[in-house]
């Protein structure tokens, strides 16, 4: 069943105030907080964590993207003592977005692919939700993978960022022009 629409009733000075109209005025207050998830906020969730120093990747095996700041973190989301991972604290449908930033790579061939992956609640293959691949033939500077979906997610849910390449040694991911990042913006409560 919806929750009807929030319609705050208003009062003149002066006259008596009946039963009725507090309890409406009640009942509508509490809609509104249904609204906002047992809560009133003045921002929305949102995160954008970034690396602050180059990573090293070594080949075929993925690694966690390590971020250092979160340039927005309205809802504590990111910590430095978990630097490898966002944390949902307000369950709600969420757009999930992420970035690696790799290097030029030279002696590479079509064989060869750089992948970026957000994961949810877990580091396995089906915990994977959204991935993309680069395929490699001597990549110029600031080759990205650029991954994002819209996921549903419960309070304490655990997002990462997972990249893997399978190239000539270890590249280096860069933190120039936008470098790496994670980030989660809250859009609507959980249906």
């Amino acid at each position: 069943m919806a929750t009807p629409s929030p319609a705050i009733p208003s009062f003149t000075d002066g006259l008596i105030v009946h039963q009725g109209d507090l309890n409406a005025l009640a009942s509508n207050l509490t809609n509104l907080y249904a609204y906002n998830q047992g809560g009133f906020r003045t921002q929305r969730p949102a995160v954008i964590a970034a690396t602050t120093a180059t990573q090293s990747i070594s080949p075929s095996s993925g690694t966690l993207v390590t971020f250092g700041t979160a340039s927005v973190n309205t809802d504590n989301m990111w910590t430095g003592s978990t630097a490898t991972q966002i944390t949902i604290n307000t369950a709600g449908i969420y757009w999930l977005f992420g970035q690696a930033r790799w290097p030029s790579i030279s002696g590479a061939n079509l064989n060869n692919g750089l992948v970026c992956n957000l994961l949810v609640n877990g580091l396995a293959t089906a915990n994977v939700v959204a991935t993309q691949t680069l395929p490699m033939l001597n990549l110029s500077p600031g080759a990205t993978n650029q991954v994002g979906c819209i996921a549903n997610l419960a309070a304490g849910a655990v997002v990462y960022l997972d990249v893997y390449q399978n190239a000539v040694g270890s590249i280096t991911l860069q933190n120039d022009y936008g470098g790496s990042f994670l980030g989660a913006i809250f859009m609507t409560p959980s249906t």
